[in-house]
């Protein structure tokens, strides 16, 4: 193995620009794949269909790594400081039974029926950003399309005042970013929440902040470290997936002519156009770091303890063994559905509904009422599209 993939092949820069090539060898080499990432960290690439699948509902594989270490969890020589325990009590890096307490604590504002209830304002807003979308003529598809939705939702959802927003906005960037300010936007939106959370004890709303609050004052279920975590994890994750998503559905449609000219024909085809979008190019690569807690049989090959698995979204999505013509773009596809872009299992995204409806009411707004959008640039250009690096310049 040592001899056909490099040591950190992974972070070369043209596999950066297309990965795809590389999670196809990993499929074709019929095992787990050794990396080590530029901290000097091992790690298993996992990038098969049924391989990933089986790898998200594994009992030996997890993220509380510390929890079954020899010895098992040990006290920490010195107090953690607060950005230590604000990560650690992340809910997508933890396991039952504080995974299953935390998501339950939110879980009902995200069924099926309560994102339902919020199609018309959602609908209301994406047609006021369509109609300024073709007033301007010549736009940036993140910037006035695909972020203003997702921010606005998932802020409103939780509690954040619109004078906040942008920010909220900001230090989002920064935390998703994971460069040096991470850590401060971090602490800032840390300081924000506890005088937010005051406000809502003073003066309950009825949003997600006030609902965690009355939780917290209970003790029982929710300490403060978790209920900014929370909030955290739900505010992030909440919006950058599904700019992602819209971004890059506008993007793949307008890179596609017969695709755009199929969807401008019937524009009901947007809710396929958001499922092949999430099976082409999902907003995760791969999954929030798991560990092997124990020697584990995977995918052709044995994980020791306590390495780290990488189980890779797009690989899976891209195995031709589930998906004919893999790496073509096509909205028509019968087998869309079996993609695991949202993940499986105990951490499948709690947003994914939300993300859906958002994504196919702008998908649609834009077919039927921008029917003439195009990219302002090659598609060539936008290969090594990055969303958050990146603007997507249209003109309508």
């Amino acid at each position: 193995m040592a001899a056909e993939f490099g040591v950190s092949e992974l972070w070369d820069p043209a596999v950066r620009r297309d990965p795809h090539p590389f999670y196809d060898r990993v499929r074709a080499a019929g095992q787990p794949v050794l990396q080590v990432d530029p901290a000097g960290t091992r790690f298993w690439v996992i990038a098969g269909h049924a391989d990933v699948l089986q790898a998200l509902r594994h009992p030996a594989i997890g993220h509380e790594i510390q929890r079954h270490c020899p010895g098992g969890r040990r006290p920490a020589p010195h107090e953690l400081s607060e950005l230590a325990r604000i990560e650690s009590r992340q809910l997508i890096s933890l396991d039952p039974p504080d995974h299953t307490r935390l998501r339950g604590l939110v879980s009902g504002g995200f069924t099926a029926r309560a994102v339902a209830r919020l199609e018309p304002w959602i609908s209301h807003l994406t047609d006021q950003l369509v109609a300024r979308a073709r007033r301007l003529g010549r736009i940036d598809g993140i910037a006035d399309l695909a972020d203003p939705v997702p921010v606005n939702v998932i802020a409103e959802l939780v509690g954040i005042p619109e004078q906040d927003r942008s920010q909220f906005r900001a230090w989002s960037a920064e935390i998703v970013a994971a460069g040096n300010g991470s850590s401060a936007a971090t602490l800032a939106f840390g300081a924000y929440l506890d005088e937010l959370a005051a406000r809502r004890r003073a003066v309950p709303a009825d949003d997600l902040i006030s609902e965690l609050v009355t939780i917290e004052d209970r003790g029982d279920q929710l300490d403060r470290d978790e209920l900014v975590a929370l909030v955290q994890l739900l505010l992030v994750a909440g919006q950058e997936t599904t700019v992602d998503l819209i971004g890059n559905g506008i993007r793949l449609l307008l890179a596609h002519p017969e695709q755009w000219q199929a969807l401008r024909d019937d524009p009901r085809l947007a809710a396929a156009v958001v499922e092949e979008t999430l099976r082409f190019r999902g907003p995760v690569e791969i999954v929030p770091p798991r560990f092997a807690l124990q020697d584990v049989e995977l995918a052709g090959g044995r994980i020791p303890a306590f390495d780290r698995v990488a189980l890779s979204l797009w690989g899976a999505n891209r195995d031709p063994d589930v998906f004919d013509r893999p790496h073509v773009f096509d909205i028509h596809r019968a087998d869309v559905r079996r993609h695991i872009a949202f993940g499986h299992g105990i951490h499948f995204c709690l947003g994914a509904h939300l993300a859906r409806l958002e994504s196919r009411i702008m998908i649609e707004r834009i077919a039927e009422q921008l029917p003439d959008l195009r990219l302002a640039v090659d598609p060539a250009d936008l290969d090594g599209f990055r969303l958050h690096h990146d603007q997507l310049p249209l003109e309508v």
